[in-house]
């Protein structure tokens, strides 16, 4: 069968075009609201970002108030703490000089007078010790150095120089030395 057209071609054409054009509005509005929904969908996820990050806000500086609170508390924690620690030294320190004291004259000869003593206290709690004293007898001195040396409260004994003093006529010298040690008790 044949087929006789009897539009002219500019009809088809025309009406081609047409097509062409309402397929052509039809693909921009769907891209237009392709677009416009994903700028919508966008705007909302912004909205409740910002809505979410307003709570947040508000919830850190509830929190912020509560970590606050706590480190001024550890300020005054390790401040008392440091007061305390400062109290317990003075507690274990101030019984040493009388210990060291009662320890002293325990191994001192009654023969041996003391002049001058001066002590250091280094940080482990260790005293060095500087004796001046003065004695009649060699022996008296032996002794001293004897009961320091055996002691476990003394280490490191030293006898320093000996030098003689003349009292007159008749009277026995005075011998005049120092004595160096470590006395290593601590504390009470």
């Amino acid at each position: 069968m044949i087929r006789i057209n009897l539009l002219p071609r500019e009809i088809y054409i025309e009406d081609a075009r047409r097509q062409l054009k309402s397929i052509g509005i039809t693909v921009v509005f769907a891209v237009i609201a392709v677009m416009l929904g994903i700028y919508l969908w966008q705007f909302n996820v912004e909205r409740r970002e910002v809505a979410r990050n307003v709570e947040l806000n508000t919830e850190l500086k509830k929190y912020q108030a509560i970590v606050d609170q706590v480190t001024e508390l550890e300020q005054t924690r390790n401040l008392l703490r440091a007061h305390r620690d400062v109290i317990q030294q003075l507690l274990i320190g101030r019984l040493v000089y009388p210990k060291f004291f009662e320890d002293f004259t325990a191994l001192l000869p009654s023969e041996i007078w003391v002049s001058n003593i001066g002590t250091s206290l280094d940080p482990q709690g260790v005293m060095s010790v500087t004796v001046s004293a003065q004695s009649l007898s060699n022996f008296a001195i032996a002794d001293w150095l004897t009961n320091l040396q055996s002691s476990p409260l003394c280490s490191d004994v030293k006898l320093g120089t000996i030098s003689t003093q003349d009292q007159g006529e008749g009277k026995a010298q005075v011998l005049g030395f120092t004595i160096t040690f470590r006395y290593l008790k601590k504390g009470p």
